[in-house]
């Protein structure tokens, strides 16, 4: 692969992971502009690694309370255990049926507008009472789960539409977005579990460098933008995703 490639693919990936903003819009806009060939099962690999450890170093304090399963970590082990159950199966059934008929850019287009208005509604609720993190409810969990699933289809954003159900959910921004991030966690290692089935070996030794480049730039953008996005989101809202959303989707459907 060309640098420009690997730089661009890696610092979207590592952007567009945790922004409710839709990666797979971004890398079908970035292919299209440039003319990149397929980057391989193994760069895709490469980068969602990246993302994993970012996520993980980032939330090290609720890692370590899960482990030692203090009571806040038990909700926090209730969340990703059960709200990771419907994805794997889900996808499991419409995987083929999404890859045959949703995978076109009008389609992504599409789903990319269509569920930022959804998060604008769910931003836009008033919240008398918002839901607490810690207390969490096993009904809350498997809707927020279900909703996740949706993320099987291109240009949905798996960590926007987490946000949207938490917001309907009645949790308050800062709690939307960490249980978005909690649950990023089982859904970045099992894509690239599934992706490395997929992968049988590794024949140059100049991949291998490629690779340790992609996964880094990933970890360093996925990092930021983790920082960015949490420490602002009071400030700005969601509104500006919301913006550029719609625009995105506008934009594609003219390409």
């Amino acid at each position: 692969m060309e640098n420009l490639q690997i730089f661009l693919l890696a610092i979207i990936q590592g952007i567009t992971e945790f922004l409710p903003i839709s990666s797979q819009s971004h890398l079908i806009l970035i292919t299209k502009l440039f003319g990149f060939k397929d980057q391989g099962l193994g760069f895709d690999i490469a980068l969602h690694t990246g993302s994993l450890f970012a996520i993980m170093i980032y939330f090290r304090r609720e890692i370590s309370q899960i482990l030692s399963i203090s009571n806040e970590g038990k909700s926090y082990i209730k969340l990703i255990i059960l709200g990771s159950i419907p994805l794997p199966i889900i996808a499991m059934v419409f995987i083929d049926f999404i890859s045959q008929h949703m995978r076109s850019i009008d389609s992504i287009a599409y789903m990319t507008i269509l569920f930022a208005i959804i998060l604008y509604f769910a931003d836009s609720q008033g919240r008398v009472q918002k839901n607490e993190l810690k207390s969490i409810s096993v009904y809350t969990i498997i809707f927020i789960g279900l909703m996740q699933a949706l993320a099987i289809m291109p240009g949905v954003s798996r960590s926007g539409i987490v946000i949207t159900a938490a917001l309907f959910a009645n949790f308050s921004r800062e709690d939307s977005i960490k249980i978005a991030f909690l649950l990023s966690i089982p859904a970045i290692f099992m894509a690239t579990v599934y992706q490395s089935m997929q992968l049988y070996g590794i024949e140059d030794t100049n991949i291998l460098s490629e690779y340790f480049i992609g996964a880094l730039l990933s970890f360093i953008a996925s990092y930021l933008t983790i920082y960015f996005f949490i420490s602002t989101i009071n400030r700005i809202s969601f509104s500006p995703y919301i913006i550029y959303r719609l625009l995105l989707g506008s934009f594609l459907l003219g390409i």
